[in-house]
Parts: structure tokens; C-alpha cells; sequence
């Protein structure tokens, strides 16, 4: 099997890596993603209608501070989507913005 590209990274796998879900609290992040040197695409949807999520593009263990990308589940911008030409390939963590919300995550 060949290497896929997108932007700069490769990946051996055809397989996306899906969790059941995460269930993110408002008081503390959560990683949602480990680190990974191979990712090649990344989507994280909020499953929670009226519970808005943080997105952050950093370790869990950073902060809990809510900021990064806002997932809000009642405004029709519920997901986010990596652009394919800017992969980030550290751990990524989510946190609530005021009431426990699930996420769930595409990743390969």
C-alpha cells in the first residue's frame, strides 16, 4: 500500500480512527486527540444540541481556558473540519462552555 498525501503528511491507512464519543465538562479539558506525526484529516463534531465546545489545538493539560474554535450546537456550526493544507499533528482537547456536551471524532 502506498503512502496517502495530504498537505505534508502521509499516512499508510485507508481506516479512520472513530471513537464513540467524548464527553467534554466545562470545568476541565479533555484530550480528544493524541498527538499524532501521521494525521492526514481531522473533524470533530459537537452532538449536543444548545451545548456549545471548545476546540483547542493543544494538550489537555495546558489550561482550561475556553478558547480555540467554538462548536456551537445551535447555530448550524456544529463541526470543524482541518483545512487538508494545514495539519496540526499535536494533541488536541475540547472543553465545555457551560454545560457537559459529547463530541465525537474522525481522524486518519
Amino acid at each position: 500500500m502506498s503512502a496517502k498525501n495530504i498537505g505534508r503528511n502521509k499516512n499508510e491507512s485507508d481506516e479512520a480512527d472513530v471513537p464513540t464519543g467524548f464527553t467534554v465538562t466545562a470545568t476541565t479539558s479533555l484530550k480528544i486527540a493524541d498527538a499524532n506525526p501521521d494525521r492526514i484529516f481531522f473533524r470533530v463534531d459537537n452532538n449536543e444540541m444548545n451545548k456549545d465546545v471548545w476546540v483547542k489545538l493543544q494538550p489537555a493539560a495546558d489550561d482550561n481556558d475556553k478558547k480555540g474554535f467554538l462548536l456551537k450546537g445551535d447555530k448550524g456550526e456544529s463541526s470543524w473540519e482541518m483545512p487538508p493544507d494545514n495539519i496540526y499533528t499535536g494533541e488536541i482537547s475540547a472543553i465545555a462552555n457551560l454545560i457537559t456536551s459529547v463530541v465525537t471524532v474522525t481522524e486518519y
